[in-house]
């Protein structure tokens, strides 16, 4: 059982004034929510940004299209949640719990996902420029269509990882120097 549901949680954002866009009411800093659990709650669409969730349990909660930007969420686990189309920018995900995790068309341009979890993850068509991702578990992630430089894969566990076309030659070629 969970912490919050969705309605508490939009309740706290909203006696806060904290609201998605600029203006009056705009989050300046972040919400704190450390160790909570907010397993399987529906948190679709909603601002995060600067928020401090780490380890927090978000384990199977719709994250789906949520503005995580700059958000900490270090050590977290997020095993089999759904952040498609989530803003995750800059976002710090180090040591977080992935697995299984949908994070198609998210974008992740440099966010920090050193030793990170993401076996099994959906990753297709998501942005990860400049991304750290230096120990991540990339092992059976799917990869394909993500925006990714080859470097950053480098210091990654891939195997049975689904990866970007083009992108399999390459590290073949690599290995065979």
């Amino acid at each position: 059982m969970s912490d919050f549901t969705r309605k508490e949680i939009q309740e706290i954002i909203a006696l806060r004034g904290w609201m998605r866009g600029g203006g009056e009411g705009h989050m300046e800093s972040g919400l704190v929510l450390r160790g909570v659990d907010l397993k399987g709650v529906n948190l679709s669409g909603l601002y995060f940004a600067d928020a401090i969730l780490s380890r927090a349990n978000l384990s199977d909660t719709d994250l789906k299209g949520a503005y995580l930007y700059r958000a900490y969420l270090s050590n977290t686990n997020l095993r089999g949640a759904d952040l498609s189309w989530a803003d995750l920018r800059e976002a710090i995900l180090e040591g977080a719990n992935l697995q299984n995790a949908k994070l198609n068309n998210a974008d992740l341009r440099k966010t920090d996902l050193r030793r990170a979890d993401l076996r099994g993850a959906n990753l297709s068509d998501a942005d990860l420029r400049q991304a750290q991702m230096n120990g991540a578990d990339l092992r059976g992630s799917d990869l394909r269509g993500a925006r990714v430089a080859p470097d950053s894969l480098s210091q990654t566990s891939l195997t049975g990882a689904l990866l970007p076309e083009g992108m399999e030659q390459k590290k073949q070629e690599d290995n065979s120097d």
